[in-house]
């Protein structure tokens, strides 16, 4: 085994474990802070020795066995926990008015055209303009273009959520016109140049 592959190695070690601890510290009665930020930092530190030892390759392994670790954890919590003895709420999700009242159907189909076509829309162009910079930086052409693709479904996921938990109009217009005003600059300074 050489150095490289024992780095790795013990990177996903690290990532299992923080999984590990993880679910030690949520299943407390009380959440712990310490403990928390111990789970993550090992979960971090693992995936960088990952990365350090083989790039992409390193991180991939290490992420790996950090989710094979959650889903083991996951599915022996599943067979070990005990059925609740509440009984499900009767409350309702309160999506639609009682009686009769307005639907606001405008409104709901203005939201919805703001997080998906709008919101993926500015999501492109952030992406292809972290492509042009990873462009003119000196990257390999695939490695730019899988950059574009890791980009524009993180940033429409972000821009989405954003979107979806402001209430102002206004705002929601902000959280889409500066990103893709930028992206947008970023595209036009490269035609340019």
């Amino acid at each position: 085994m050489n150095v490289f592959s024992a780095i790795v190695l013990s990177g996903s070690l690290a990532a299992v474990a923080g999984v590990t601890l993880l679910r030690v510290a949520w299943g407390r009665p009380l959440r712990s802070a310490p403990l928390l930020f111990a789970a993550w930092a090992l979960v971090a530190a693992g995936l960088v020795q990952g990365a350090w030892a083989n790039g992409a390759w390193g991180l991939s392994i290490v992420s790996l066995s950090a989710m094979g670790a959650a889903f083991a954890v996951l599915a022996l919590a599943i067979v070990t926990s005990k059925p609740g003895k509440d009984r499900p709420s009767e409350r309702r999700a309160n999506i639609l008015p009682d009686g009769g009242g307005p639907l606001f159907i405008g409104r709901r189909i203005f939201t919805f055209l703001l997080a998906v076509p709008l919101a993926m829309a500015a999501a492109l162009l952030i992406a292809l303009a972290g492509r042009a910079v990873a462009g003119w930086s000196g990257w390999h052409e695939a490695n730019a273009n899988v950059l574009a693709i890791f980009l524009l479904p993180v940033c429409w996921a972000i821009l989405a959520f954003a979107l979806l938990m402001t209430s102002r109009r206004r705002f929601q217009a902000i959280l889409l016109i500066v990103p893709a005003t930028i992206g947008a600059g970023i595209l036009w300074l490269g035609s340019v140049a």
